[in-house]
This record gives C-alpha cells, sequence and structure tokens, in this order.
C-alpha cells in the first residue's frame, strides 16, 4: 500500500473484532498475550515524521495510503518460527560486505534523500536511517531510547534551576563522514541552527521545528535573534541542549535529546559555528539563496544528491523514471548503537506493484518484500513459502487504516457528520475483503501491536462505540445537525435525494470530497461499500483519483485544493505523541502534526494529558490512555477500519531477517546477510 510517514515533533488502535479478538489466520503460536505483554515497555513508546533516528526528539505519525504499510509490532513465536525454518539454511555472518538486496516495495522511492520534513513516503522515511547516522540518542531493538554508545563518549544531564533541563554530549573522536573529513560537534550544532532557522524555512517551506522542545527556539526561529540560546558549542567534541521548563515533564524526557549531525561543510561553506553567553550562531554568509544552492539544487544539492553522509550506507544512483534507488555500504561507518555494521555490500530499492510482487518474489527480481498485508498477497506469499520458494516473517501491525478526516473543512467539521459516514460502512466486511482474514478492525487511535490495546481488550468492548453500519443511526444523527431541508428548502423527506442545510442564510448540499490514489486497492473497494449506503442517508461522494504527492499536498492544505476525507493508514513513531496530534497551538495546525485539522478542546486535553506522564507509570499512562481513547472514539477525526497481522516474505538467500514492528527493515537489513 502506498504509505507516507509523516514524522514531525516529539510524538503518536481501536477495536471490533473480525472473528472474536485475533486475526482469523492468526495461529495461537504466532502471537499471543506472553509476548506483547514482555513487549510492553517496547511498544509503550511507538505510534507520522514524519516517523528514524532523527525523528524521536520530535516523534511523529506516520501517514499511509492504503497501498503500503507502516511497520507493526511482532508476535514472538511468529519470529521464532521463521527462525527455525530458515536455520537449516543459514550461514554464517560473513566479516567483509558481500552480495546485494533487492527490496520490493509498493510505495515509489521518491529521489529525495534529506529528511521526512521534505518527503514522507514510507519507503523514503525508512531509507533516510540508511544514509543518516550518528544519532546522540538510539532508539533500540528492545524499544527503549538510550545515549548511542558509538557515538557519545558521556552524556550528563542536569536539572537547572529555572525547570528546565540541560543535556551536555561529550563526542566519540574518530567519527568521520563518507569523505573521510571529521564529524565534530560543530556539525551537531550546525544541525541544530539550520533545521531551526528562518534561513531554512525559505527553502520549500520547510518547517523548521525539529528542535521545539529548546530552550530559545521561538526567539530563534522567528529571527529575532542570531543565537539560539538553548544550543552551546562547548569545544570540538562537546555540544550541549536545553530543555525548555514548560516542556518538562515529558514522557519521552531522552528522546528529547536526540540530535543528529550535518555536514556545515557541504550545506554552508564558508560558514562557521561561534558560541557566546547568548547561545550558538553561525557566522558568514548564512542565507536562505545559499540554501537554495546547497541544499535545494535538482543537480548537486543535499536534499537531492547527499555525497557526504554518515550513515551505513552511502547513496550511488537514483533512477527518476524507475524510482529505482541504489546504495553501497559506507565503509567509514562505524557501527549502529551495537557497533553493528552492514555485510550487504549493495542495496536496491525498486517500485513493485501489488498484483506480480509476489511474481517477481519468485522469479528472483526482488529479494525481499517486507510489510504486506491483504488476503490475496499473502496467501500468494504463503504459497511461496510453502513450496520451499521463499521464506516469511510475521508480526502485528503497529497502526491502523483508516478514512481521515479533514475536521476544517464543511461538513465534516461536524463530527456528527463524521459519525454518520462511520455508520455508512460495514466495516467487518470491509476488512474481511480486504485482509482475508489477516486483520481486525479497530475503533480508535490504536493497533493490535500495543499494550495498551492488549490490556484493554475488555475495556474497549464495554466503553466504545463500534460504529456497526446503521443507515437509520445515521440519518437521525444528520437531523439532529440540521440537514433537514431538499434542494428547494423545504422539509426533507425520505427519498428527495441530497440533503441540504442552511448555513448563515445559504443552503448547503451534504457533499463529500473524497480524495484517493489510484491502483489502490482500499480505494476500489469503499468505492463500491460507501456511495450507494451514503445516498440513502441523503449525502453524495464525490471521488477525485491522484497521485500520493497531490494527496499530500491537499492533506497539508498546501495543494489547489483540499478535501473532506482520505482513505490513508497510519503507523505509530516510536515517540508516539498524540499531544501534538490533536493539539489546537498554531504550530502545530500549520506544520502537520494536527493532520486531521481539528479544534477540539476535549481532545486536545485528553491526548494533552499523557505528555507528562514518567516513562516508567504504566498504571497512570494506561488511564489516560483509555480516556484519551474514548474521547478520540468520540470526535471520530479517523474511521479506524482495521490493523493488520503483517508478513515479510523473502528470497531463500537472505539470511539472519529479523525485523519487528520496531525494528524495520532499514534496521534489519544491518544484521542481514545474503548468500548467493
Amino acid at each position: 500500500m502506498l504509505e507516507s510517514l509523516l514524522y514531525l515533533c516529539p510524538g503518536g488502535g481501536r477495536h471490533v473484532y473480525l472473528y472474536g479478538r485475533q486475526p482469523c489466520h492468526m495461529r495461537k503460536e504466532e502471537g499471543g498475550k506472553e509476548f506483547l505483554m514482555k513487549m510492553k515497555k517496547v511498544l509503550s513508546a511507538l505510534l507520522t515524521v514524519a516517523m528514524v533516528a532523527t525523528m524521536t526528539a520530535c516523534g511523529g505519525q506516520d501517514q499511509v495510503t492504503n497501498n503500503e504499510t507502516a511497520a507493526p509490532a511482532e508476535s514472538s513465536a511468529a519470529q521464532e518460527s521463521a527462525t527455525e525454518e530458515t536455520a537449516a539454511a543459514a550461514t554464517e555472518r560473513p566479516t567483509e560486505p558481500e552480495g546485494q538486496l533487492i527490496i520490493g516495495s509498493i510505495t515509489d522511492l521518491e529521489g529525495e534523500f534529506y529528511d521526512p520534513s521534505f518527503n514522507n513516503t514510507a519507503t523514503n522515511y525508512k531509507m533516510y536511517s540508511l544514509i543518516h547516522g550518528y544519532s546522540t540518542i538510539a532508539y533500540t531493538k528492545e524499544g527503549k531510547f538510550e545515549v548511542d554508545p558509538t557515538v557519545v563518549k558521556d552524556m550528563q544531564a542536569t536539572d537547572n534551576e529555572d525547570g528546565s533541563k540541560t543535556y551536555t554530549f561529550t563526542l566519540n573522536e574518530g567519527l568521520v563522514w563518507s569523505d573521510n573529513s571529521p564529524v565534530t560537534a560543530k556539525d551537531y550544532v550546525f544541525a541544530l541552527l539550520l533545521e531551526s532557522s528562518p534561513e531554512m524555512m525559505g527553502v520549500d517551506g520547510y518547517p523548521a521545528n525539529s528542535y521545539v522542545q529548546f530552550a530559545g527556539y521561538d526567539e530563534f526561529n522567528a529571527g529575532e535573534t542570531k543565537n539560539f540560546s538553548g544550543v552551546r558549542l562547548i569545544d570540538d567534541y562537546t555540544f550541549s541542549v536545553t530543555v525548555k521548563a514548560e516542556e518538562l515533564p515529558y514522557h519521552y524526557d531522552l528522546a528529547y535529546a536526540t540530535v543528529s549531525p550535518r555536514p556545515i561543510a557541504v550545506i554552508a561553506p564558508e560558514c562557521d559555528i561561534v558560541d557566546s553567553e547568548e547561545g550558538a550562531s553561525i557566522s558568514g554568509d548564512f542565507t536562505t539563496d545559499l540554501l537554495m544552492e546547497t541544499i535545494n539544487d535538482p543537480d548537486t544539492g543535499y536534499r537531492y544528491n547527499p555525497q557526504v553522509v554518515c550513515g551505513p550506507y552511502k547513496l550511488v544512483s537514483y533512477d527518476t523514471s524507475s524510482r529505482q534507488g541504489t546504495f553501497e555500504v559506507n565503509p567509514l561507518f562505524a557501527g549502529d548503537y551495537r557497533g553493528v555494521k552492514p555485510v550487504i555490500q549493495k542495496l536496491i530499492i525498486k517500485t513493485v506493484k501489488n498484483e506480480t510482487q509476489m511474481n517477481e518474489l519468485e522469479s528472483g527480481s526482488v529479494d525481499l518484500l517486507f510489510s504486506i498485508s491483504g488476503g490475496d498477497s499473502i496467501e500468494s506469499g504463503l504459497d511461496l513459502v510453502d513450496a520451499g520458494k521463499a521464506q516469511k516473517l510475521t508480526y502485528f501491525r503497529n497502526g491502523y487504516g483508516k478514512i481521515q478526516f479533514d475536521c476544517s473543512q464543511f461538513p465534516t467539521d461536524s463530527e456528527k457528520v463524521r459519525q454518520a459516514i462511520a455508520l455508512c460502512l460495514d466495516r467487518n466486511e470491509f476488512a474481511r475483503q480486504y485482509s482475508g482474514g489477516y486483520a481486525s478492525i479497530v475503533h480508535a487511535a490504536y493497533g493490535l501491536a500495543q499494550w495498551e490495546y492488549q490490556e484493554s481488550k475488555d475495556w474497549i468492548d464495554e466503553n466504545l462505540d463500534t460504529y456497526e453500519m446503521d443507515l437509520d443511526r445515521a440519518k437521525q444523527l444528520l437531523v439532529e445537525d440540521g440537514w433537514t431541508l431538499n434542494k428547494d428548502g423545504g422539509e426533507y423527506k425520505d427519498g428527495d435525494g441530497l440533503r441540504y442545510k442552511d448555513v448563515d442564510g445559504e443552503l448547503k448540499p451534504l457533499s463529500i470530497e473524497w480524495c484517493n490514489t489510484d491502483n489502490n486497492p482500499v480505494s476500489e473497494l469503499l468505492a463500491t461499500m460507501l456511495p450507494s449506503n451514503m445516498e440513502q442517508i441523503g449525502m453524495e461522494l464525490l471521488p477525485t483519483t491522484t497521485d500520493f504527492p497531490t494527496l499530500s499536498a491537499a492533506i497539508g492544505h498546501q495543494g489547489e485544493k483540499i478535501y473532506n476525507m482520505y482513505n490513508l493508514a497510519t503507523g505509530f513513531a516510536s515517540a508516539n505523541s498524540p499531544w501534538y496530534y490533536y493539539s489546537m497551538d498554531e504550530k502545530f495546525m500549520s506544520n502537520g502534526y494536527n493532520s486531521n485539522w481539528i479544534k477540539d478542546q476535549e481532545l486536545a486535553d485528553a491526548a494533552g494529558a499523557l505528555k507528562n506522564i514518567p516513562y516508567d507509570d504504566d498504571e497512570a499512562w494506561l488511564e489516560a490512555w483509555r480516556n484519551y481513547i474514548k474521547v478520540w472514539n468520540e470526535k471520530l477525526p479517523d474511521i479506524p477500519l482495521y490493523s493488520d497481522e503483517y508478513h515479510d516474505f523473502f528470497s531463500n538467500k537472505l539470511q539472519g531477517w529479523d525485523a519487528t514492528a520496531i525494528w524495520e527493515w532499514s534496521s534489519a537489513v544491518l544484521d542481514a546477510w545474503v548468500t548467493e
């Protein structure tokens, strides 16, 4: 499914059962409470951009159209089963990089390689961590935020008298960029200043809000000062950041200190970092014009052709027509937080079609298909496994498929209209047809993988509206909302066709503009199930089929037209932060956090109550989470559709494959190897 991960700032499902409480094809040994409870600490941190190590400091919600998927959380027995199945074929992991792996994705790899703020499609989102590395804080395979010892020699955290908190990092010496130039504290401070600066905001509307949590950000971002007071350069290998007092306490405290470097010598040549008592600043001719050349030039800019990087892989080439990217090992990479370096020499990311992807796996034109959902695709993959032509790995999804509303647009600004649309869809039948039984429907913003869901199944049954299809109830909601007139302004009666409403003396129709993408099985299924039922309650559905960039621009209110609803999916970021997703603060409304554009105080308060709960206080978190989910279920900014059991299918030549919901393919590839 076409997927876009909106990873943005600190931060990020429900449930109606398809066949009881587990997907019908989910064998007991492939899932289960025991593993999920063990993963409680892992999944409590989960959920764009947006979302990726760089994102942990500013969490984010993953947005996806249903042509692809965002990664969920695994089931341990399934993982063990896959490991056992491949053990016989496994070989010893090589010590030097060799071979190649072709990764197939239904979502195009776009030719933008800077970070998710420019392009947040799922494939790009996961690709960024392949070429950008050395974040101060790592999100581990076990699902914890930890200081990365490969990068950081020492970190000191100081609670200040004014309630703020300062993190001081001393870097390990010897880290280098791919051109063998040293990675120093200036590169980290430069990243903080660059990506918070008004100059960067001038580069195609870059949001420049990744570091909003640091003291002095507001003044610096507004251009009121050249010094970022909460950022200090101490020496060549030491720098500090200070988190605002008003941002503390914060649930993902350590994640706030995540900083990744940018090569100042490449992006701002002839500029330098200067420190003073007022904070760090960039000296020299640092302008938007400069960045338009060094970052935005379509041929040489860092956004499109980053040649000096510090991740495990380097970009070799990108083909615009085929959307295919080739990456090779960065031999100067020092390793991830465990010191692990990749041993697959070349990665090729290519676009595949949903209907032919398994044929490509069988033929060898791709070696890995990740996060596969949908009954037809899964069954085709299982046939290859049964025939000994492929291997598999399964895990639950840490997210959900959905119809997303724009709550700033008439008439979906009304929760009763949103609820009425939900009542027009048989979500059980939808999920059955789409997933073939490899999913359960959900009733709010949660996924099968989350520990909160696992501990709340009975509570969910007792407290959430399941919105089972009910056209009579939908009609009653519309009457309550004032949709009581016909096209002539008279009293609406069944058979009158489209309903109308008097809005400040103007007669307005109950028309819903729906934007979707082509070659999308979810769009196709919704198009067969929704329109006739909506017509029966006096509502019309006006579909527009377009490409993903156009749809994404519309969601962000940056396109030529804004729509009422979109079919997407969401995967939760490692620092899942609903307090940003439903904030009414304009800086979150306009920069992709609150992508529903909903202004509802009750929902904002319910989500906001989670923010300051200590990370280890599970009881308080669960109580607040349930209240948030209950309020969300009433306000219904999305219609939640399903949460999947995901499958990875891969060639027999791929060994050591150990992906999970929180350890996605771009991380798992570091441990894997290939046998030719």
